[in-house]
C-alpha cells in the first residue's frame, strides 16, 4: 500500500474522534505505520499533507469519471457518473473527512473544478441564455455534489449505478444542455437496482 494511501487511513481514522487540529504528525504516522522520516520526504508538514490529499482525490475522481463526448462532433471531455459514483464509494472514508466543514478549502476547489469542466463543456454545446450559463452550472454543481454529500451521510444507502440514473433523471437534459455532461457511460446495468 502507497504511503499516502496509509496516511489517508489513518486520517480517516482518526478523525473519528479527533479535530484536524487535534491530529498531529506523530499520530499520522503512528497509525499509518510509517515513519516519520517517510511522512517528511513527501511532505513539509500536516497543512502539506492535507492540501495534497485534497488536490489528489480532486484528481482521482475526475480521472475516474473521465470519459470522452462527441456533442459537435467535436470531442470533448465528459463525467461518467456510474464510475464517479464507484470512486466515491469505494473512497468514502476520506471523501467524508474531506467534505467535513474543518476542511475549508476542499467544497471551493470541488465546486471550482466542477464549474471550469461545464463551463468548456458549454463551448460545444448549444446552451440557452436562459437561465443564464452560470446558474445553469452552479445548479448542476450544487445538486451533484449535494446528493454526494447526502449519500454518504446516509451511509450509501444506494447502489452507485442506481443513484447515477436517479440523478440523471433529475438533472434532465430538457432542463439545461449541460445535463449531458453528466454521461451515463460505464454504467453495469445489473447493478442499477437500488439497494446496495
Amino acid at each position: 500500500m502507497r504511503t499516502n494511501e496509509r496516511l489517508r487511513q489513518a486520517l480517516s481514522q482518526l478523525f473519528q474522534q479527533k479535530t484536524v487540529r487535534q491530529i498531529s504528525v506523530q499520530q499520522l504516522t503512528k497509525t499509518a505505520e510509517i515513519t516519520r522520516g517517510t511522512f517528511y520526504l513527501h511532505y513539509k508538514d500536516k497543512a502539506d499533507f492535507l492540501t495534497q490529499t485534497e488536490q489528489q482525490v480532486i484528481t482521482e475522481w475526475f480521472d475516474a469519471a473521465k470519459t470522452t463526448l462527441a456533442p459537435d462532433g467535436e470531442l470533448v471531455r465528459g463525467f461518467a457518473l456510474g464510475p464517479a459514483l464507484r470512486y466515491v464509494d469505494t473512497n468514502h472514508r476520506i471523501l467524508s473527512v474531506l467534505f467535513d466543514p474543518q476542511f475549508l478549502q476542499f467544497r471551493p476547489q470541488l465546486r471550482q473544478r466542477f464549474s471550469q469542466e461545464l463551463e468548456a463543456y458549454s463551448q460545444h454545446v448549444p446552451v440557452t441564455s436562459n437561465p443564464p450559463l452560470d446558474v445553469q452550472i452552479t445548479f448542476l454543481t450544487s445538486s451533484f455534489l449535494g446528493l454526494v454529500e447526502a449519500w454518504l451521510a446516509d451511509n450509501r444507502r444506494y447502489r452507485p449505478d442506481f443513484l447515477a440514473q436517479a440523478f440523471r433523471q433529475l438533472a434532465a437534459s430538457e432542463v439545461t444542455i449541460l445535463a449531458d455532461w453528466f454521461s451515463l457511460v460505464g454504467l453495469d446495468s445489473a447493478l442499477v437496482t437500488e439497494k446496495a
